[in-house]
């Protein structure tokens, strides 16, 4: 097959393009392989298309192998890397994703999907914090129902189930999206489950279900909370439909189903293949692990054991978690009350519903412990009397007793010191804590008045340039073109206290140029040749050679008037290249017609030929012409001065198309 040239190659991408937004991804797959396998345009955009269609179709797999091949030819790609992180995120593989990620996160930083992506793979590593600050940042720029599900995400983790639950149900409320509510009223099973309404969360499960949205990720929540609600057999029918796929995370669960019905060595089996089982663990995976098998091994009659993993639990962070810590505490409840120290036990299970209130459990418990310790001080006190009558034959004892009363006493009064600092300990550090929070308050706040007052000035700035350089003929521009022309000039004011590159906004300019060429000029010229009644000759005159029904014309130019090839319209280049050649014969029509209809003069269309010309060459497509991509500001200045506001003595050119003398 012949090798494919550029001009062809960039006709197949936009081919792939249209085909993309049609929703027929195999068939752009098929016209984007030969524009890859001859290489012959600039840049990763074909690349990152064929991405993109292999992971709509749902071949994550080849996308993922595709996208780190690409990436060693375009290693620098911010797009490819996005697109690779995200797959990554799929496959939990969130350390990768997340250093990917962070490679481009300056470039990106006004992007709200990638920050959204980017804050879900902080939170599978346990960066909360991060988190939360990049989900604010994406928020600020424009982040979605996307953004927001991620941060009920955050919530859940932090141990706020309430806050989660909130916003999930605003989310699966009001989204437009059928995903992101399904899995909006998935993460508000969760929090139910969270916060001990087991019944609730099986309803929300239920109606999952039956709506055909509950995922495979969701059987397991699905399956602890059906059990904990006392409906064993569904709790069976949602582990036996997850099978042998689950992850460590989903064994856990299936684990803790085991420890509710008494079946230790059930659940330790579980446990075990958790362990076996490849892939990263989600933050809490440990804690809640050693947890489990401390009550495997307690209900297996294994205290020492048990005690042991409770107490490298009780080391770590989460056991002092809301909801979460209280299941540490819980079981060392259990081991204390079962060694028969029932006032550590109280206080192990008094400590447990300080973490979570609605611990029925726990709860339970710590009424049976209560009814032990006063029993015990009942005892006592019984006891305290009947020395209290023989008091009088053991004068001597009674001195020894007051004296060590004493010493109790002083080490009462010591321990009520104790407790008093550190009650004021912890009123000092609940005060730090709210002047911090008052303070990032204070600062979001400013940031966000510090962009909304940039986007006003740029804002500003630009109406004000393009009301000055249209002057008299701004009422025959038309919206479309206008709009163009103030997002290209309000990204050029932007530009000028951010690091967006010159390159870029020069491409904003290079678009609007030729939207108004099209505009001004090509349609124009069409309708001039209808009203004159000059296609068909024009047509005519311009063919070079007919094949069939079908003819090459003179200059791609031509094309799109001719109505029977529903021809793409005229690029820069060959708009330039028909003002330049306009006195040749099969042009004449279009000389003619810049000078009569348009009232163009020779001297202003020769400079508009090579005004056209060089920003096809310098700011459209620097690198088919052998230039350098590095455009400068001074660069990007000059074109937009001249096309905005002053060209070769008057006014700019946009204004002189629009009719301005």
């Amino acid at each position: 097959m012949a090798r494919l040239n550029k001009r062809k190659a960039s006709a197949l991408l936009d081919q792939a393009r249209l085909l993309v937004s049609t929703g027929a991804h195999a068939r752009a797959l098929e016209v984007l392989e030969p524009v890859i396998e001859e290489a012959v345009l600039p840049g990763a955009e074909a690349h990152a298309l064929y991405a993109e269609c292999l992971e709509l179709l749902g071949r994550r797999v080849e996308g993922r192998a595709f996208l780190e091949k690409a990436l060693s030819r375009f290693p620098d790609d911010p797009s490819l890397m996005v697109r690779l992180g995200a797959l990554l995120l799929h496959a939990n593989e969130s350390a990768r994703a997340v250093e990917l990620m962070s490679r481009v996160r300056n470039q990106m930083r006004r992007d709200p999907t990638f920050l959204t992506h980017y804050a879900a793979g902080l939170l599978k590593l346990g960066r909360i914090d991060e988190a939360e600050t990049t989900l604010a940042a994406a928020l600020l720029t424009g982040g979605g129902d996307d953004t927001r599900l991620v941060l009920a995400l955050a919530r859940a983790q932090r141990g706020d189930a309430r806050g989660a639950e909130t916003i999930a149900v605003q989310i699966g409320t009001s989204s437009k999206e059928a995903t992101i509510r399904s899995a909006a009223r998935a993460i508000e099973a969760d929090c139910r489950l969270m916060q001990g309404d087991f019944r609730g969360a099986v309803e929300r499960f239920r109606a999952l279900d039956a709506d055909g949205q509950l995922e495979a990720d969701h059987l397991p929540h699905a399956a602890l909370a059906a059990q904990l609600n006392g409906e064993e057999a569904l709790a069976t029918a949602f582990i036996q439909r997850r099978g042998d796929t689950g992850s460590a995370e989903d064994r856990l669960l299936f684990a803790q189903v085991y420890l509710s019905r008494g079946r230790a060595a059930e659940a330790l089996a579980e446990l075990d293949r958790a362990d076996r089982s490849v892939g990263e663990r989600l933050p809490g995976y440990d804690f809640e692990r050693l947890v489990s098998r401390a009550r495997a091994m307690r209900l297996l009659g294994r205290p020492d054991e048990a005690q042991a993993l409770l107490h490298e639990a009780r080391a770590m962070p989460e056991a002092e978690l809301k909801l979460l810590g209280a299941r540490v505490w819980l079981e060392l409840g259990h081991l204390s009350a079962e060694r028969g120290d029932f006032d550590l036990a109280d206080a192990s299970f008094a400590r447990a519903l300080e973490l979570d209130p609605n611990d029925a459990e726990a709860a339970s418990a710590r009424q049976s412990s209560s009814r032990r310790v006063a029993w015990k001080q009942e005892l006592k006190a019984s006891s305290e009397a009947r020395i209290a009558a023989a008091r009088s034959e053991a004068e001597a004892m009674k001195r020894r007793f007051l004296a060590r009363e004493g010493e109790l006493d002083a080490m009462r009064q010591e321990l009520q010191r104790l407790k008093h600092q550190s009650a004021d300990a912890e009123a000092r550090a609940r005060s730090l804590e709210r002047d911090a929070r008052r303070v990032k308050d204070e600062q979001a706040l400013r940031l966000r008045e510090e962009l909304e007052a940039r986007e006003r000035d740029s804002d500003e700035k630009a109406r004000a340039i393009v009301d000055e350089g249209l002057g008299s003929v701004a009422a025959k521009c038309p919206e479309t073109l206008l709009r163009m022309v103030l997002v290209a000039e309000r990204t050029y004011q932007k530009g000028l206290y951010s690091e967006l590159p010159a390159a870029a906004v020069a491409v904003l300019f290079s678009g609007a140029l030729e939207r108004a060429l099209f505009m001004l000029l090509v349609q124009r010229f069409d309708t001039w040749l209808e009203r004159e009644g000059r296609r068909e000759a024009f047509l005519n005159g311009a063919v070079r050679e007919r094949r069939g029904r079908r003819a090459e014309y003179f200059d791609r130019f031509v094309e799109a008037f001719d109505r029977s090839l529903e021809a793409k319209a005229p690029s820069l280049g060959e708009v330039a290249r028909a003002l330049t050649r306009r006195h040749d014969g099969p042009l004449a029509d279009f000389a003619k017609f810049l000078s009569l209809e348009a009232g163009l003069s020779e001297p202003f269309v020769d400079s508009l030929a090579g005004f056209v010309q060089t920003a096809k060459e310098r700011l459209r497509d620097p690198v088919a012409h052998g230039l350098a991509i590095d455009l400068s500001w001074d660069e990007l200045k000059g074109f937009r001065e001249a096309f905005l506001l002053r060209f070769e003595g008057g006014p700019g050119v946009l204004a002189r198309l629009l009719g301005a003398p």
